[in-house]
């Protein structure tokens, strides 16, 4: 089941404002370039579109309202409406497009009913928490995550908002689809219309070879999902438990200097959190309270995992120039979610304290696979590379092969 609000975060503008309900309503995106993130349908309407300089999107439509950027809110918001779909079903997966959550339905029609049961009694549940995310969420029910996606982007045409699609069913509603639903590069998409494949159903009527021709690994993969042949389930999330630490200025800070200080406090005081003892960092957030009202925030993730402060430090300095607070800021709050293995590993090898050329050591597990390999070979399988005289003129001389005991 994929459960979608299309214009997630001008949704809850609107709910924190009644002024906001009948007014054209765009939001910025974050950064120092002020661009339009997301428009509602009035401003598209207009000529407002997602990327337009701010003040374009005024001249197009003067009676726009734009709404800082305020991630804190959104993403509290959306924390809620998972914690309510995790007590409706245990498998709950987001999106990386927020507003996007799939979940998990197989097994449950002893508890909630056949597919059109299951579909309301959600609903009913999130018009508990919420009247507005029920009144303008899509529902979609298909089999796997592409069926339920597509279902739901058909669900928003739909008098009740909602389409179920069953096993039998899939092949002919797919056919029927745009060729924009499929989950590829944009580059394919744009070739599949100056080829004039316009529907999934052109697209099934072309040989695998020849999509491969064309458009390589991808070409064979958009067939499958345009014939139903590829279901891909649900993943549960684990619910993540972020170590979280944050600092309280006495006076709203907003000189970039301040803000680099006390990042690298949050740093040091977040590493030495018990619960980071033995493993690196991965994902880190960097978010704030601003003065006057609203947030800033960053989420990045690191392309290798790190625990050494100093790297952790320049990595977020350098995403704080890209994206600055727009205001002085009141708190500053810094959140490691993701975590990888420790990154300062102990070696294979230890050095053996000895006269002549540098030995070592191998740890037991090598020193047994090495002696393993040697009986079942009947001779030596691993060496090592002994340092003899660097400095010699004669190569052979420099270094040498020593058996691995």
């Amino acid at each position: 089941m994929c459960i979608w609000w299309p214009d997630f975060e001008l949704q809850l503008e609107r709910m924190r404002s009644e002024a906001l309900a009948e007014r054209p309503l765009a939001l910025a995106a974050t950064g120092n370039a002020r661009r339009i993130e997301a428009a509602c349908a009035t401003a598209a309407a207009a000529g407002v579109a997602p990327g337009m300089m701010i003040s374009q999107a005024i001249a197009l439509c003067p009676d726009l309202v734009v709404c800082d950027p305020d991630p804190e809110f959104h993403d509290s918001a959306l924390e809620r409406l998972l914690a309510a779909l995790r007590d409706w079903s245990p498998v709950v997966e987001r999106s990386e497009v927020r507003g996007k959550v799939f979940v998990g339905a197989d097994g449950l029609e002893r508890l909630y009913g056949p597919p059109r049961q299951q579909i309301a009694g959600l609903l009913d549940r999130l018009a508990r928490l919420s009247s507005r995310f029920a009144l303008h969420v899509a529902v979609g029910h298909a089999p796997g995550k592409f069926g339920a996606w597509v279902a739901a982007r058909a669900a928003r045409t739909a008098a009740n908002r909602a389409v179920c699609v069953t096993d039998n069913e899939l092949g002919s509603f797919l056919t029927r689809q745009p060729v924009d639903v499929l989950p590829v590069s944009e580059s394919m998409i744009r070739r599949l219309h100056r080829l004039g494949i316009e529907r999934l159903e052109h697209l099934a009527q072309i040989p695998a070879p020849a999509l491969a021709a064309q458009f390589g690994a991808e070409g064979p993969r958009a067939l499958a999902w345009a014939l139903g042949e590829k279901i891909d389930p649900v993943r549960a999330e684990c619910p993540l438990r972020p170590i979280t630490v944050s600092l309280d200025f006495p006076a709203p800070a907003g000189r970039i200097e301040m803000l680099h200080a006390a990042l690298d406090l949050l740093i040091d005081r977040a590493l030495r959190h018990p619960r980071r003892r033995g493993k690196s960092v991965r994902g880190i957030r960097l978010s704030a309270d601003l003065e006057g009202g609203g947030s800033w925030s960053i989420r990045a993730i690191t392309r290798e995992p790190s625990s050494n402060p100093r790297q952790l430090g320049a990595f977020l300095r350098s995403r704080i120039a890209l994206d600055r607070p727009q205001r002085a800021v009141e708190t500053l709050r810094l959140d490691l979610f993701r975590f990888g293995p420790a990154s300062e590993q102990p070696g294979i090898f230890g050095a053996r304290a000895c006269k002549g050329p540098r030995l070592f050591e191998p740890a037991p597990a090598i020193a047994s696979a090495a002696r393993l390999l040697r009986l079942r070979l009947n001779c030596a399988a691993l060496y090592q590379v002994l340092e003899l005289e660097p400095g010699s003129r004669l190569p052979e001389r420099r270094y040498a092969l020593m058996e691995l005991a």
